[in-house]
């Protein structure tokens, strides 16, 4: 994170050091007020403001993915040290499941050499419902 911060002319600050390690000490899908409520009160208060600006920086460093659910809310998960996934998200619950899928990394490649087009990243999330409430569905219905 230094080196990034100090390639776009970022100050590195205790601050910013706080959330990166929040963050990467979170091991599920986390929004940034459930990031923010940890990180806002105590000795090493940090402000919403940078905690915000903060989690953009680790997006863009690719320490960190943001997963938009069905109610257009980031989530955020540290994908560092961590092999490729996508997500069913249920949009009744918010169960995030994770899944691996590598024959889909090589079908954006493949359709990106076709259309002589650069990915950057992607992300792929499939909203739903999730086993446990199309059971609670049905014996409702």
């Amino acid at each position: 994170m230094v080196a990034f911060l100090r390639r776009k002319g970022a100050r590195v600050t205790q601050a910013r050091r706080a959330v990166f390690d929040a963050a990467m000490s979170r091991h599920d899908h986390f929004r940034a007020d459930e990031l923010a409520s940890e990180l806002v009160h105590g000795p090493n208060r940090v402000s919403r403001g940078t905690i915000y600006r903060t989690l953009a920086l680790l997006v863009e460093a690719g320490f960190v993915r943001a997963i938009r659910d069905s109610d257009m809310h980031y989530h955020y998960e540290h994908v560092y040290g961590h092999s490729r996934h996508e997500h069913l998200i249920c949009e009744e619950c918010g169960a995030f499941i994770e899944f691996r899928a590598p024959e889909i990394g090589d079908i954006i490649r493949e359709q990106c050499g076709k259309h002589g087009f650069r990915e950057i990243s992607h992300r792929i999330s499939v909203l739903g419902v999730c086993r446990l409430c199309a059971a609670k569905r049905k014996q409702a219905g």
